[in-house]
């Protein structure tokens, strides 16, 4: 990388508050092509700005001009960081597994979910089944859901769960309301149309996964292999 360009970014990533804007406001000003038209500076610009201000329009309107999405190009950023997350925690990929073999278990049986991994609490058991006429909806999902589906459901579901527990320490996923946007996401990903059972309400951690019981407390079903050996 350019040593001009370096600096920039260096400067950019160091400056806070009204010396940031301050010095955006002298690079925009200068409009030195080498930097303004640098994947790089604008990238790191606008990652250190928020919202939709004066900032954001003109940043927005440099990657256009240098045929660029703005937004493509945070999204992927932010892909990027969550991938090179997993890899440096591997420790993460059997609680998230678990998690995600779960769900897609639920997809295709819902009536009779695995639970051959969690630690069901029993009074919890009658709380995940479905009633007779929810029943129908398991041959609808098994006739929806192909291998090529289904591997892209997971691959977008560790992804999405790995990069909720980057920004926010945990996952929350539910199959109806709150905490639906990820699981959605993977759906959607998939082209997937499936219902599941109501009321699933889970919390995946680094090392464990909660459920919520019929009062809506959280109960430990699953704990990693290397959380249990530290205990």
């Amino acid at each position: 990388m350019d040593k001009d360009v370096e600096e920039v970014i260096k400067r950019i990533n160091e400056l806070s508050g009204k010396e940031l804007g301050s010095y955006i406001d002298q690079l925009l000003n200068e409009n030195d092509d080498k930097i303004m038209k640098n994947k790089e500076v604008l990238l790191t610009i606008a990652n250190r700005i928020n919202g939709f201000g004066f900032h954001h329009r003109i940043i927005r309107e440099k990657f256009h001009d240098i045929g660029l999405n703005m937004q493509a190009e945070l999204d992927k950023l932010d892909y990027e960081k969550t991938v090179q997350y997993l890899e440096d925690h591997p420790e993460l990929i059997e609680t998230i597994d678990i998690a995600v073999n779960w769900w897609i278990s639920v997809i295709k049986q819902p009536f009779f979910a695995n639970y051959s991994n969690f630690q069901i609490p029993l009074e919890m058991a009658p709380y995940f089944q479905l009633d007779y006429s929810e029943k129908k909806i398991e041959k609808s999902n098994q006739k929806n859901i192909t291998p090529e589906k289904e591997k892209v459901f997971r691959q977008v579901l560790v992804h999405e769960i790995a990069d909720a527990i980057r920004k926010e320490g945990s996952c929350r996923l539910r199959a109806d309301t709150f905490g639906f946007d990820r699981l959605g996401h993977a759906l959607e990903k998939a082209n997937l149309r499936v219902s599941f059972p109501k009321n699933i309400n889970m919390l995946v951690k680094p090392t464990e996964i909660e459920l919520a019981n019929s009062s809506g407390h959280f109960d430990v079903v699953y704990e990693a292999s290397n959380n249990s050996k530290k205990k």
